[in-house]
Order: C-alpha cells, then sequence, then structure tokens
C-alpha cells in the first residue's frame, strides 16, 4: 500500500509540473523499489509503474513562474568587404594643383591696406594674388608768351586709373593704365575736330619673373629708349619733360622684351632686348615685318637704388646708375621713328636711334643727364600732288640732343629747387630738324613725396638768340590716391 501511495504521489507532482509549464518542476527523484530512495533519477527497468487515474481534487495548482529573460545576444555589425576603386576613380585627369589654382583665395583682411602712392592693396591669405589700384591726377595752370602775347591755360593735363599687382604667383605680375582726361585722349581745344585720338589704353602688360635672369614683359608699354620717358610723369623734379624728350624718345609699343633687374645676381647689372611693332600707342596689326629692335644695359656700380624716379628722397650716401641702348625701326612711318608726322612723300625711314644717361644721387643731391642721337634713311614713297607731280622726298630728321638737370632737397625741409639745361641739334645739311634750346628752374613743395605735390617752374625756350624765343609758366598740383 505504501509504495502505491508513493508512486501516486509521483505522479501527481510530475502532473503538477507539467500543468505548471516549469521546466524544473519536471525534475523529480526516482526511487528506488526495494527501498524507496532516490536512485539518481533512474528508474529500475525492472519495475513497471501502476496505471493510476488522477484525481483533479488531488492536483494542487502549483503558481505559474515568472518568464525568464533569455540573454541576448550581441548583434554582429556585418562584415563589409573592401571595394576595388577602379583605374579612373584612383588616378583623376585634372593637372595637378589645378583645383587649388582655381579655387577661392580667401583676402587677407590684415593685409588689406593703403600704401601711398600705391593705393589701395588687396592680398590674399595664401600669397597668390595681389591687386593694387590708384588714381593719379594733376592740375595744371599754364601762361605761354612770346613777344609780348601770353596765353593762359588751366586744365587737367592728366588723370589716370592704375592697376596692378600679380597673380597665382609673384612671379607672374601685371599692369594696366587707363588715361582719361582731354589732353591724354590727345583732344585739343579750338580745332574743328574735337574728337579722341587715342583710346584711353596706355599701359597693360604681364611679366614672367620664374627666371631672374630671362623675365619676360609682353604687352603694350613705354619702349626702354631714354631714360626720362621711362620714369613715370608723376615722379618728375619738374613740371614736365625736357626738350630732348620730346624729339627724340620711342614712346609705347606693342611687343615682348627678354629683361634682368639683377643680371647673373650681381648686384649691379641690368640688360633689355626687346623686338616690336614699330606702330606706336593703339596698334593692333601690321601689313609687313618693318619691326623696331632695341637692347639697352644698365651698370649701377654703387649697388642697386631707385634710380627711375627723380629727386633724392632717400638722402643715402652716393649712388650712380649708367645706362646705354640703341634701337632700330625698319622702315619707320613716321618722321621721329614711332612719333612724328607721316612724311609727305608717303614713304618710310629706316632709323637707328642711340641713348646714354646717367644718373647720381647723394644726400639729398639729385644730377641726371642724357645724350640722344638718331639718324634716318629715307625710303621715298611715290605720292603725287594735285597736278599728278611726285611730292618732293622728305628730309629725315637727323640730329642729336642733351640735357642736363639737377636738383637739391634742403636737410630737413620737404622742398626742392631743381634746374635743367637742353638743347637739341640737327646733323648735315640734308636733315628736317632744327636747332633748338631750353632753360628751366623750378621750385617743389612735398607734401607726402611725389603723390602729393605742388611744382612751380619757369622755362625758356630758343633756337638762336637767348633774347629770343618764347616763355611759360607753369604751376601743377599733383594728387595720387
Amino acid at each position: 500500500m505504501e509504495r502505491a501511495t508513493s508512486i501516486r504521489h509521483i505522479l501527481l507532482l510530475l502532473v503538477a509540473a507539467l500543468v505548471a509549464g516549469g521546466p524544473a518542476a519536471a525534475q523529480a527523484p526516482t526511487v528506488d523499489a526495494p527501498t524507496g530512495t532516490a536512485n539518481d533519477g533512474v528508474s529500475d527497468p525492472e519495475v513497471e509503474p501502476e496505471a493510476t487515474t488522477v484525481d483533479e481534487a488531488d492536483v494542487q495548482p502549483t503558481p505559474e513562474a515568472e518568464p525568464v529573460a533569455a540573454p541576448v545576444e550581441p548583434v554582429a555589425e556585418p562584415v563589409v568587404e573592401p571595394v576595388e576603386a577602379t583605374e579612373e576613380e584612383e588616378e583623376s585627369l585634372l593637372p595637378p594643383g589645378e583645383e587649388e589654382r582655381m579655387g577661392t583665395h580667401a583676402v587677407d583682411l590684415e593685409r588689406l591696406r593703403f600704401v601711398p602712392g600705391k593705393g589701395l592693396e588687396i592680398n590674399s591669405a595664401d600669397g597668390a594674388f595681389r591687386l593694387r589700384t590708384r588714381v593719379r591726377v594733376q592740375f595744371r595752370y599754364t601762361a605761354e608768351g612770346e613777344d609780348g602775347d601770353w596765353q593762359h591755360q588751366f586744365h587737367l593735363r592728366r588723370a589716370r586709373l592704375v592697376f596692378d599687382g600679380h597673380a597665382f604667383t609673384d612671379d607672374i605680375t601685371f599692369k594696366l593704365e587707363l588715361a582719361v582726361s582731354p589732353a591724354d585722349s590727345g583732344m585739343r581745344d579750338n580745332f574743328s575736330d574735337t574728337s579722341p585720338r587715342f583710346t584711353p589704353l596706355l599701359d597693360f602688360y604681364v611679366e614672367l619673373r620664374q627666371l631672374r635672369d630671362l623675365t619676360v614683359r609682353v604687352g603694350q608699354y613705354k619702349v626702354p629708349g631714354n631714360r626720362q620717358r621711362v620714369i613715370s610723369s608723376g615722379d618728375l623734379q619738374l613740371v614736365d619733360r625736357s626738350l630732348l624728350n620730346n624729339e627724340f624718345n620711342i614712346d609705347r609699343d606693342v611687343g615682348v622684351d627678354l629683361r634682368s633687374r639683377d643680371f647673373l645676381g650681381l648686384g649691379f647689372l641690368r640688360y633689355y632686348a626687346g623686338v616690336f611693332m614699330a606702330r606706336g600707342r593703339d596698334s593692333h596689326g601690321f601689313d609687313d615685318f618693318g619691326m623696331m629692335y632695341l637692347a639697352r644695359v644698365e651698370v649701377l656700380p654703387l649697388g642697386m637704388f631707385d634710380d627711375y624716379q627723380e629727386a633724392d628722397f632717400d638722402r643715402a650716401g652716393p649712388r650712380l646708375s649708367l645706362g646705354l641702348g640703341g634701337a632700330y625701326i625698319d622702315r619707320a612711318r613716321r618722321d621721329r621713328g614711332i612719333l612724328g608726322r607721316a612724311p609727305a612723300d608717303g614713304g618710310t625711314t629706316d632709323t637707328a636711334h642711340l641713348f646714354a644717361d646717367a644718373v647720381f644721387m647723394a644726400y639729398g643731391l639729385s644730377v641726371t643727364t642724357e645724350l640722344a642721337y638718331r639718324h634716318g634713311t629715307r625710303n621715298p614713297g611715290d605720292a603725287v600732288d594735285e597736278m599728278g607731280m611726285n611730292v618732293p622726298v622728305a628730309a629725315p630728321r637727323n640730329g642729336y640732343g642733351m640735357h642736363l638737370q639737377a636738383g637739391y632737397l634742403i636737410p630737413r625741409l620737404p622742398v626742392e629747387v631743381a634746374a635743367r639745361y637742353g638743347f637739341v641739334r640737327g646733323t648735315g645739311s640734308n636733315t628736317a630738324l632744327g636747332d633748338d634750346n631750353e632753360l628751366v628752374l623750378g621750385v617743389s613743395y612735398y607734401f607726402a613725396h611725389h603723390p602729393l605735390k605742388l611744382q612751380a617752374d619757369y622755362g625758356h625756350e630758343w633756337s638762336d638768340e637767348f633774347s629770343n624765343g618764347s616763355h611759360a609758366l607753369r604751376m601743377q598740383l599733383q594728387v595720387s590716391l
């Protein structure tokens, strides 16, 4: 009886465990057949359990076990296999550095500044770009007289707008200068035709300075002939340039030259060598190869200095610059080479020019001298007059000229006194150039060097007798912003 009761209790426990759904409750000890002791959970195979019905009243409900959350396994990130780039994606077709060059270059606000005489300066933060812009204006009053007959004029002698700087690198520089006054445009009073004779474009050139000894300049600009012509009209110690310059300069032209500001790094040598179209300012084409060929060399035996401005603002020790140059114009179309009038016979002139100059400065004293020589050989034209007769062959303007100019800045004062004597002379019996002379005395007050100054001078020009000739009194205010 006891044994049957034990088996009954075991079965009831198993049923209760199954009803409760708890996996742990299903585990129960087994009892050995003879003794009723536990046998490590293994039933005696010889003992067959009685089939017994279970009364529902005898089954005690077992409380449901709380569901236990299974531990969450970490989800492994999917492994992405690297995709091999194609050859086109690996190698860009753009040249090296192009994206950087063509990108936006921020302005360096700390280097946004105003430089007297140079204007407003804007620099990029990486130093690749610089742009300077300035305005220069000259207001001039002139009284000219000969034999007691005086004429007065007050006008805007020059008005210039200048842009310069460098682009992409400081080895690529540029300059654009526009002339916008009526006098700059060639407009003249008291003439029936008052239309401009020139475009506003004075200079536009680019320089490639990658090589110190082989700098390339291309564009329209002042041809490096005589020194005073190349010096800016804003950097003169008298109101205007000399008689020699007016006759012999070769002005501006379109072309290309090679140059060096410090040849071989010697610190005292410069050179220029170029080819130009020989048509002058505003040239845009040619129908032959009548070109101008030029060479010039400069020696500065005491070292480099700013020898392309008049007046010694540095007031330093002795400095010296010597220049020698020449130009040849094949079939020049005007009687002074690039400038002047076309010969009446319609021909051309093969013209040779020679220039020599020297500049000495020391302690506020500046002395400049220039020599110029020109010889032309005519190529007669076939022009005829109203009667159908050949026009006589015009004579070339063969001759030479010289000027000597000196100025002195008074110590501790922004005042300079200056004087110039010069002349031109015709050479040979067959020349259209007559003799002429000039003497000019002047004074300048420099409020801020050349950018802001007031100048006055008196000039006398004569051909044969000093007592004859013309007189001119000039006063000029220059403002350069």
